[in-house]
């Protein structure tokens, strides 16, 4: 049997993990959301002047948004990674200190 320290530890990370890819999927909501928020200068009406900059700030909203995404992804994904290489260390000791006797 494995170590019961060393399975805290992996569900740690991997409730981690999970908190992450959550994250990652609520940023994913403000992109789509963000990217909706766009108007034309027919929809700004006497507001003209301002569909640039709106425009301006829409963009980079959407652009940190979708790379908030990405980058709490890949948070997780090293999260869950290591998880499986502390789960395949244990493994791999098991087998070595199993066949020493």
């Amino acid at each position: 049997m494995g170590d019961p320290d060393l399975k805290v530890i992996t569900d740690g990370l991997r409730t981690d993990a999970a908190m992450w890819d959550e994250q990652s999927s609520a940023m994913k909501a403000v992109h789509t959301a963000v990217e909706g928020t766009r108007m034309n200068h027919l929809q700004a009406g006497v507001f003209q002047l301002l569909v640039s900059a709106y425009g301006a700030v829409v963009d980079q909203v959407s652009e940190r948004s979708a790379e908030g995404a990405t980058q709490m992804s890949a948070v997780a994904s090293a999260l869950y990674k290591n998880a499986k290489a502390y789960d395949d260390h244990e493994v791999d000791t098991k087998k070595h200190v199993d066949h020493a006797y």
